[in-house]
């Protein structure tokens, strides 16, 4: 019960400055241990001095746990296990002056047992200890390791990522040109399949940010049956291609603009709208959005698919994992989406959870306890369509695929555009030109775009 009771102090604690963000002072961690180890250590003296041989015996035995507490904190910390191992220890040293009541080879034997249980005592702290660090060194390269790994992911799909813009497009710049149907068929599967490529690049870099701790979400206030319309009509052509009825439900009670990340937001709705359209073959998917008590909003989205078992359900949130083997080959994926979806809604301090049975459809339902947001004034909704006709656009880039991407699609819009290779470059020209709009890259040879956009701020150019 005493031990419980110092754990108990400790925890409190602990608890108490977490709150704060603090570690407690040292006086209030090993106050109670020191405390502890006093009482204790002068009860069981008393029984050593005053008790008869089975109180002497109970002493020995109170002292030698008092020891053996101190390990633990030995594994923790040199102050705590100081604090703690002294007083017992040193009654210990005095235990044969107190235990007159033993006399010759009782007395030698005790002895005996003492240094050869203090020797012991002595080898585990030690092995304790060693095996802290071993351990401490062992988290410390797992989390080394697990940090190159998000880092080598983040750098990866941002590598393949930019020539993937590219290749999209140009073909989007090669659709407005005069194409045979045959031609136009074929490009139509490019870009479809670049379009595949990058929604995976855009999973890893997302999934590589969040394990890093690098993912920050917005604060802004969006309009929720807006975005529920948006992400309906993004998809109703691809339910009616594929025979279904996707149906959306906002139940008017839904709070109109809520504060928050209206992107993630965004995210979790594709992916699950995205995941009940692949794995229904006929019938429909239903999309809910209702208020969420006390505050934000509950998504459902319910399909009549395949439907799954408990044993599917219980990895369906794991990274890279699937229902079956079969699905994959199937129905393709990575299983890196619902993964996302959850730790998304974690973030915004909500949840996500699935309903299935085999052959009886699947219900997934998010629930993002989201601030109520503020509709903005009538003049920031009205957005002023600008005509690009005539105006001369910098484009700053060193990539020559992503200055003729940006120039087809700039010229196509009836802008007149000049290129340059770097941030000095772009100073140079920008500096001989009237331009009304720089687009600028931001990593660059000789200088990068946040020097150069410094540099134009203080008039150079």
């Amino acid at each position: 019960l005493a031990n419980i009771a110092l754990e108990g102090s400790l925890f409190f604690a602990r608890a108490r400055y977490a709150r704060m963000g603090r570690r407690p002072p040292i006086v209030e961690r090993l106050a109670p241990i020191l405390g502890f180890s006093a009482v204790w250590s002068t009860m069981a003296s008393v029984c050593l001095f005053y008790g008869d041989p089975p109180l002497q015996i109970a002493g020995l035995v109170i002292l030698l746990a008092l020891l053996i507490a101190s390990l633990k904190y030995a594994a923790l910390s040199w102050a705590g296990f100081v604090f703690l191992a002294p007083a017992p220890f040193v009654a210990l040293t005095l235990a044969p002056v107190m235990l007159t009541d033993f006399r010759g080879w009782e007395l030698a034997l005790l002895l005996l047992a003492l240094l050869g249980l203090g020797a012991v005592i002595a080898n585990v702290a030690h092995t304790i200890r060693r095996n802290a660090r071993a351990l401490e060194a062992a988290r410390a390269h797992a989390l080394d390791a697990s940090r190159s790994k998000s880092a080598f992911l983040a750098m990866m799909s941002h590598e393949l990522r930019t020539p993937m813009n590219g290749v999209l497009g140009m073909a989007h710049a090669l659709a407005a040109t005069k194409l045979t149907p045959q031609q136009a068929g074929y490009l139509d599967m490019i870009v479809q399949s670049g379009d595949g490529l990058m929604a995976v690049l855009n999973d890893i870099l997302d999934l590589s940010k969040i394990e890093a701790g690098k993912l920050e979400l917005e604060a802004v206030s969006f309009d929720v049956d807006k975005l529920g319309r948006q992400i309906f009509l993004m998809w109703s052509e691809t339910a009616r291609l594929k025979g279904l009825e996707l149906v959306l439900e906002i139940d008017p009670a839904t709070p109109a603009w809520l504060a928050g990340d209206p992107v993630r937001v965004r995210q979790i709705l594709l992916n699950l709208i995205s995941n009940a359209l692949k794995f229904t073959e006929q019938g429909e998917v239903t999309v809910r959005i209702a208020p969420l008590a006390p505050r934000g909003i509950e998504i459902l989205v319910t399909d009549t698919g395949i439907g799954m078992r408990q044993d599917q359900q219980d990895k369906l949130f794991q990274a890279f994992s699937q229902a079956e083997a079969s699905t994959t080959r199937r129905f393709g994926g990575t299983g890196l989406g619902l993964s996302i979806c959850r730790q998304l809604a974690e973030m915004m301090d909500g949840d996500i959870s699935v309903t299935s049975e085999p052959g009886a459809g699947t219900t997934f339902r998010v629930a993002l306890p989201l601030p109520a947001g503020q509709a903005p004034a009538e003049a920031e909704i009205q957005n002023e369509i600008v005509s690009l006709e005539g105006r001369e656009i910098l484009v700053v880039d060193d990539n020559k695929v992503n200055q003729a991407v940006a120039k087809a699609i700039l010229e196509a819009a009836g802008a007149v555009v000049t290129l340059a290779d770097d941030g000095l470059d772009g100073l140079e020209k920008l500096r001989a030109g009237n331009f009304g709009v720089v687009l600028m890259d931001v990593h660059m040879p000789r200088m990068d775009g946040i020097e150069a956009l410094g540099r134009i701020r203080a008039g150079e150019a």
